[in-house]
């Protein structure tokens, strides 16, 4: 083995005994095209299991029905659907091997139940909150957050009407 692979990351795993997760970021265009109506989710993937491909996103079906988190379990083609407007990189998460399914549902858990009363919370609030649980979970850090966040702010604002 050689000596990079022996070497440890910052939680102290060694190069081993993690998977690197991929996550990416896909913005859509919303109707009417409102920064704040704009769909957000992530998608996470792995180069070194190439059958890992997630998806966790909240959604609802009308503006009067309750939330839902919606799971994707297969490859999906983001970029490649009508309203697809940007993407953004949300660089490396390290899991330990085997445990590749815990940064996704960190992001499932986030609670949507009654979220419909709060008029300023939507699918962009379930993302950064999920982001928000990786850092307390010690997956990332507050630096990779606040980086994350600017930049899709960016992409959300970009074009936007209004």
């Amino acid at each position: 083995m050689s000596s990079s692979h022996k070497q440890k990351n910052k939680a102290g795993l060694s190069n081993a005994s993690y998977t690197k997760l991929y996550l990416t970021i896909f913005v859509f265009r919303g109707e009417p095209d409102f920064y704040c109506r704009r769909h957000v989710l992530a998608y996470f993937q792995s180069a070194e299991n190439p059958e890992f491909h997630e998806t966790v996103h909240a959604i609802r079906d009308d503006w009067k029905s309750p939330w839902r988190v919606d799971q994707v379990h297969k490859k999906s083609d983001w970029a490649m659907t009508v309203t697809y407007l940007y993407h953004c990189d949300g660089g490396v998460i390290l899991v330990p091997k085997g445990q590749e399914m815990a940064p996704v549902d960190i992001m499932a858990a986030i609670p949507v139940e009654d979220r419909e009363k709060d008029s300023g919370w939507n699918c962009q609030s379930f993302l950064l909150e999920g982001l928000e649980k990786l850092v307390a979970a010690g997956y990332q850090t507050q630096e990779w957050y606040n980086a994350v966040e600017d930049t899709l702010m960016d992409h959300l604002l970009d074009g936007a009407i209004g």
